[in-house]
């Protein structure tokens, strides 16, 4: 139970970033600490060296104006008059002999007579160390002309002071930094957080009540957590339009279903009263009939929601709008020559676009169908291509009465059926269709009318160049 509670405590974010500041902040004072140490120790020894040699070349140059006693003399003048910090001299004869010196109180425990000081040269220094004191002594020297040995040390006492009460010190201030560490994680945590925190308060809300509704705020900041809140909003607004879309698809089938359904069941109902077998194989050919047009009604439905929400799944290939077109054309010849109306095809060689060539054959077959459906006998519809300006488009005129201007908007719409077409037979989700499915191409579709003639249907879509499709 223990393990599990420490492991549900260590996945808090907010518990992890505390620990990463903690750790940084301790791990950079530990790295600074040593550092400063390391300097401490190459500038006291740099400071020690720079003294004894400046020492060392006074007493020299005093020798070789006045000797030994000079040497002396000007030493003891030294300590009278400036005093500071105790230093070792001692003058020594060829065969080793004291000639004289100058040893600070404790200092005699330090091995004087070290044979690794003979040899020691300006520029060369030496070591000593006593089992009883905690520092060291570190001695420079030069042979004199007449193989006198002059001797100058210092030890290291104040020095190694300062370094053992930096050591002494150093575990408290590393105590604090970590306690300033745990305080700033635990403070910076819930700041960085709190958009985090906010974030799940909403998706909980959301979770319980089912309101989509709600947005959090951006805090302008303009860092990756503000546009974590600013991606959430709009994965909302995506959600909430795509359920949106869902209930009016659905409530668009409930309203249209509900008129097949029910004729359905009178036509099985009145078949089943008669008890006639021909009574029977018309309703079935009704039922059959009916259950088509609720199929094709639902499939229509469908495509619309899905193109409408950006989910309908499309082939980007390079297209020419003029071979689709003529497809078109050809299709709908036969039902044009029974009507006695006449199909015209204006088009150059090469529209192009790019698109789902079976999508688009949708959208003009549509157009067509409309156009057929709406011009009387005798009439003529014209399909024409063309492109301009970096779009290619493609018209559909036909004889028809037109669509007034009140209802251009309004005949895109799901199942909306004008005046003039409600006698006629269709789901009135063609235009529908034709809207949802040229948006999905990054079209657009616009309705005219033609002085002299009916409606005027144009499509719109964006061009590519004929570069665009030799590489694709």
């Amino acid at each position: 139970m223990f393990w599990k509670i420490r492991a549900e405590f260590y996945r808090r974010i907010n518990v992890r970033l505390t620990l990463i500041v903690t750790l940084a902040a301790a791990v950079s004072s530990i790295v600074v600490y040593a550092l400063l140490l390391a300097s401490l120790f190459m500038g006291f020894g740099d400071q020690d060296r720079g003294e004894l040699d400046s020492r060392l070349l006074s007493y020299w140059a005093a020798w070789q104006y006045g000797g030994n006693d000079a040497v002396l003399n000007r030493a003891s003048l030294d300590m009278k008059e400036y005093g500071g910090r105790p230093y070792l001299l001692m003058l020594d004869s060829e065969d080793g002999e004291m000639l004289g010196a100058l040893i600070p109180g404790g200092w005699e425990q330090f091995n004087l007579k070290d044979p690794d000081l003979i040899n020691l040269t300006p520029g060369s220094y030496a070591s000593l160390r006593a089992e009883s004191l905690p520092y060291a002594l570190l001695l420079t020297g030069v042979a004199l002309d007449d193989g006198t040995r002059l001797l100058v040390g210092l030890s290291t006492e104040n020095h190694q002071f300062l370094v053992r009460m930096y050591q002494r010190n150093y575990p408290w201030a590393l105590g604090a930094i970590i306690l300033a560490g745990v305080l700033v994680g635990i403070i910076s945590s819930r700041r960085l957080l709190s958009p985090i925190v906010r974030l799940n308060q909403e998706i909980d809300h959301i979770i319980i009540t089912g309101d989509l509704g709600r947005r959090l705020d951006s805090s302008g900041t303009g860092d990756q957590l503000d546009g974590l809140i600013n991606r959430y909003n709009r994965l909302l607004d995506r959600v909430e339009s795509l359920i949106g879309g869902m209930k009016d698809t659905l409530d668009a089938v409930a309203h249209d279903l509900r008129t097949p359904l029910t004729r359905l069941r009178g036509y099985a109902e009145l078949a089943l009263s008669k008890g006639n077998t021909e009574e029977y194989e018309e309703a079935l050919a009704m039922v059959v009939e009916q259950t088509d047009q609720a199929g094709a009604l639902l499939s229509a439905l469908m495509d619309i929601a899905e193109a409408e929400q950006g989910m309908l799944s499309l082939e980007g290939v390079p297209c020419n709008l003029s071979t689709l077109a003529a497809e078109v054309s050809d299709m709908y010849e036969l039902i044009a020559e029974e009507k006695g109306q006449r199909l015209t095809l204006e088009a150059p060689d090469k529209v192009l676009i790019s698109g789902d060539p079976v999508r688009l054959r949708q959208i003009l077959g549509n157009l067509v169908d409309n156009a057929l459906k709406y011009s009387p006998e005798s009439g003529c519809i014209d399909i024409r291509c063309s492109s301009s300006d970096g779009t290619s488009w493609a018209e559909i005129i036909d004889d028809g009465p037109g669509v007034p201007e009140e209802e251009r908007e309004r005949v895109f719409e799901r199942l909306y059926r004008g005046d003039r077409s409600r006698g006629s037979r269709g789901l009135g989700l063609g235009l529908s269709m034709v809207k949802a499915l040229v948006e999905a191409h990054s079209g657009s579709v616009e309705i005219s009318k033609v002085k002299g003639r009916g409606a005027c249907f144009k499509v719109t879509f964006p061009k590519i160049t004929g570069e665009n499709i030799s590489k694709s």
